[in-house]
């Protein structure tokens, strides 16, 4: 019911970028009022949301238009001849639940075609597992771990996205090489 992402800029930690809309839930449109506690999204804003569809067509645009302005380039996208000009650029996930079940599910499901650049992120709980031989109690858990305070709410998208990518800058800052972990491409 919702889609967000932020895009990160790892040399100097800022969120240069963001991109966040709500899905309009096709077969279930009336959410549950678990969902709607979890989250804190409301009916009104799932109705005016848009398809899955719409959505990852807007998504594209998005990724499309900060590729072209920050000279950034997906691991996918990469020729043997790259350019030094153009800065790497992977998705980074709190576990391989959302690119790796829902969305691919879904886009399945839907006979939709899921955007090649969403086949290959870093999942970051196993990263912060393997770098702090740390077992986190959530993404929140895993700010508290480390002395940070979760901004926002939590289960929210775009919070949520906006907590991990200040999780992965301190793991950059505490020297972790953030390497993608996991890849559907064949």
């Amino acid at each position: 019911v919702e889609f967000p992402a932020v895009l990160l800029n790892t040399s100097t930690g800022e969120i240069e970028s963001e991109f966040h809309t709500y899905v309009q839930p096709q077969e279930h449109p009336i959410l549950s009022e678990f969902c709607t506690e979890l989250t804190g999204i409301t009916q009104n804003q799932v109705d005016e949301g848009v398809p899955l569809n719409i959505c990852l067509s807007q998504f594209l645009k998005w990724i499309q238009m900060i590729q072209k302005e920050k000279k950034i380039i997906f691991s996918s996208d990469i020729p043997s001849h790259s350019t030094s000009e153009a800065r790497p650029c992977t998705f980074v996930t709190w576990t391989d639940w959302d690119l790796g079940v829902c969305l691919q599910y879904e886009c399945k499901r839907k006979q939709l075609r899921k955007p090649d650049i969403l086949n290959s992120w870093i999942d970051l709980k196993a990263t912060y597992r393997a770098f702090y031989n740390r077992k986190p109690k959530g993404l929140n858990g895993a700010l508290q771990d480390l002395g940070m305070a979760f901004a926002g709410r939590e289960h929210s998208g775009l919070d949520d996205s906006r907590n991990t990518a200040r999780l992965a800058w301190r793991l950059i800052c505490d020297g972790c090489v953030l390497k993608v972990t996991k890849s559907l491409d064949k």
